[in-house]
């Protein structure tokens, strides 16, 4: 059986379909295989154009009709999540930039700043933005939440802020499958994407430097530290508390 994925360069993702990726004996053949960032992910999935995908978690009511969530590859943040950046700590925010009007990460700023103007814009021009003030800030994902440059300083995390409001830990992303698949078909992949990150952790430096190939960010530190950040049990196998997590985003994305 041949599948079709798309998923984001982040090492959790590498990580995740890393045995597919190199083509490791005794996992599913993907046909076709497509890397790109979050805010094209998600357009993707808007047009059900691949049966596997990664999303962002907000998004995920806009495209429930087509996809159903898997129970692997879910991506959490505990007291961690999108950074707001600003050259100037007491900076009034006016207006602020966001990694795609689609992404988690815009959701959060719509919620919590309300009264700011958001940008949207690819992920990769957002510090840039900051930096040569055409914003006064930024919503700042993926490695560069751990990496971003000395001039810049912390407003706000995004992840800690909502686990204060909420309790919970803050969806971030996640793995669906389309419900044209068969319910064999969906099992048989998440049973795989296990196999394949539990490879990956076992075999962390293989991993990080296939990480490295994709990410922005070669530091193999800064995608040790995304890795142990962002892959949690919730990434092998969503619990209770996970899909308490996910259902209270999409509750919220409904009424902000």
């Amino acid at each position: 059986m041949t599948f079709s994925a798309a998923f984001s360069p982040c090492p959790n993702d590498i990580f995740l379909f890393r045995s597919f990726l190199e083509k490791h004996e005794g996992f599913p053949s993907l046909r076709q295989i497509m890397i790109a960032d979050i805010a094209s992910l998600n357009f993707y999935a808007l047009e059900a154009r691949f049966p596997l995908i990664k999303i962002s978690a907000s998004l995920y009511p806009k495209v429930a009709d087509a996809y159903h969530v898997l129970n692997v590859g879910t991506t959490l943040g505990y007291k961690i999540g999108p950074l707001i950046l600003s050259k100037e700590p007491d900076k009034k925010l006016t207006t602020l930039a966001t990694p795609g009007a689609t992404t988690t990460a815009h959701t959060l700023c719509r919620l919590f700043y309300p009264q700011i103007e958001l940008v949207p814009m690819r992920y990769q021009e957002i510090i840039p933005a900051i930096l040569t003030n055409r914003v006064d800030g930024g919503a700042v994902i993926h490695e560069e939440r751990f990496s971003f440059p000395k001039e810049l300083c912390i407003i706000e995390d995004l992840g800690q802020l909502w686990e204060e409001t909420w309790r919970l830990p803050l969806p971030l992303g996640c793995i669906v499958i389309s419900k044209e698949l068969s319910t064999d078909d969906s099992y048989l992949l998440s049973n795989a994407l296990q196999k394949s990150l539990k490879r990956s952790l076992t075999e962390s430096s293989l991993a990080i430097q296939k990480a490295s190939e994709y990410s922005r960010d070669k530091s193999s530190d800064t995608i040790q530290r995304f890795v142990d950040t962002y892959v949690t049990k919730e990434t092998f196998h969503l619990s209770s508390i996970g899909q308490q997590a996910l259902s209270t985003l999409w509750t919220v994305c409904r009424n902000a």
